[in-house]
């Protein structure tokens, strides 16, 4: 979503008991690669209540297309569906710098719905139902 958050802002969002916050870091053979996703994803007054906002999903660039978003799509959705949530909802806003990842929700199984009541007009907003979620496929040892 290329929005900016300052630590508090974050720490804020983290502490909601109904917010799943999730920091992720990716050892593989070559070394650690350290913390590699930040997730935030939060109700929101704009969506359906049985839905959660994927308010913002950072991910370092090194490890995009090695599977590893879909192994952190797996924790989060995994997390929601224990939590009670029926679906999560991504948001993408093209940007000069997230081109990168302009297919990143259709490619993790979303589907498009439509646009919230004022929601920005350049927005995309992407479902991901999780009561009849396929298994997710993906190479990744996921460790709590």
């Amino acid at each position: 979503t290329t929005r900016r958050y300052t630590e508090a802002e974050v720490e804020r969002m983290a502490s909601d008991p109904q917010t799943i916050a999730l920091a992720l870091r990716l050892e593989d053979k070559f070394g650690d690669n350290g913390l590699i996703s930040v997730v935030l994803a939060r109700p929101d007054a704009a969506i359906e209540a049985d839905e959660l906002l994927i308010d913002s999903w950072l991910m370092s660039c090194r490890v995009l297309g090695r599977q590893v978003e879909a192994a952190v799509l797996e924790v989060l959705a995994d997390a929601a569906a224990a939590a009670g949530w029926g679906a999560l909802v991504g948001k993408y806003r093209p940007t000069e710098r997230n081109g990168m990842v302009a297919e990143h929700y259709p490619r993790l199984g979303f589907e498009q719905r439509p646009a919230p009541a004022n929601a920005a007009t350049d927005a995309s907003f992407w479902r991901y139902e999780l009561a009849s979620r396929a298994s997710i496929n993906h190479h990744i040892q996921v460790q709590a």
